[in-house]
């Protein structure tokens, strides 16, 4: 199946004070349509920012080249406007925190409907109509009347429910849902994530979910991109990734993910260590200090990913 987005030696750097920052590294990346790809990893691995510098919404010291081409179409250095016209339309993106995403002097269906005038050319009687109709799909209950309210009438579940609304009313490509629950409690962590299943199974929507969050990835997405320092370090669709984790970044990983079916016997290991430097260039394998089968090679030569098993992965120790 063809690529509906393809991201081609994607490269972000920040200048900061203290030097160049390398968040995102030559990645490469598919998705595909009505695929759901989950992209892991810990904080600071370059996981947002990939899919900011796709949507041009890096910071002023930001900088991204390469390719990110959506249907052909390419995205890196498009002109201000034409990218307006993709961001939004064709691309949405739900962020981490709802709260401060929307806007606080706006109502919520003044916010609702601006997407769908914008890009689809709807007035704003008709707009308004889908507005209602999207948010009782979402499940916001008397739709009509809370669309003339505020975001602070809204409790937390709400209001990524109403971003979730916003970015699905344009009828977008693709949904970049970054981290869509880290700010709700469990149960409406379950809820939200019921709610992304169920529009995207009705939609068929090609969805990235930018997460910390294993057990989210392995009941929600069909393949996982596991990211390192700005690198993509594993790719393979959910289970073969979860049942045979080519790269020792993503054993660990798993590793310290809690398991309702290890009946007691399943000890938590944390990763010894802390994540590079970003600043500092790196040689080798950037998880070699962090990686108990390193050897000489590792920290001397940089591998790149390689098909091993469903996927691939980047490591010098995989079989031939």
């Amino acid at each position: 199946m063809s690529a509906i987005l393809a991201i081609r030696g994607l490269t972000t750097r920040f200048a900061t004070p203290d030097g160049e920052v390398a968040a995102v590294s030559d990645v490469d990346l598919d998705l595909r349509a009505g695929e759901t790809l989950g992209v892991v990893g810990e904080s600071g691995s370059g996981k947002s920012q990939l899919f900011l510098s796709v949507l041009g919404l890096l910071a002023r010291n930001g900088r991204a080249t390469g390719s990110a081409r959506l249907d052909g179409q390419e995205l890196i250095g498009l002109a201000p406007e034409s990218l307006r016209r993709v961001r939004g339309g064709r691309i949405a993106m739900i962020f981490q925190d709802p709260m401060t995403s929307l806007n606080p002097f706006l109502t919520v269906g003044r916010q609702l409907t601006e997407g769908p005038m914008l890009h689809r050319g709807l007035d704003e009687r008709t707009a308004r109509a889908r507005a209602i109709a999207m948010l009782e799909r979402v499940r916001i209950p008397d739709a009509a009347r809370r669309l003339n309210q505020y975001p602070h009438e809204f409790s937390g579940g709400m209001r990524q429910r109403i971003m979730i609304a916003m970015a699905l009313l344009p009828e977008p490509d693709v949904l970049i849902a970054d981290e869509p629950t880290t700010a709700l409690d469990v149960t409406v962590q379950a809820q939200i994530l019921d709610l992304l299943r169920e529009l995207r199974a009705s939609m068929g929507i090609a969805t990235v979910l930018i997460t910390h969050d294993l057990g989210v990835v392995a009941g929600l997405c069909d393949r996982v991109t596991v990211m390192y320092a700005g690198r993509v370090v594993e790719e393979a669709p959910v289970e073969p990734l979860f049942g045979a984790p080519a790269h020792p970044y993503t054993r660990a990983l798993l590793g310290a993910l809690p398991r309702v079916d290890a009946d007691g016997a399943h000890d938590l290991v944390a990763i010894p260590g802390q994540p590079p430097n970003l600043q500092r260039v790196i040689e080798g394998c950037a998880f070699a200090p962090r990686c108990a089968q390193a050897d000489a090679r590792c920290t001397a030569t940089r591998p790149g990913l390689r098909a091993h098993g469903a996927g691939r992965a980047a490591c010098l120790r995989l079989p031939s």
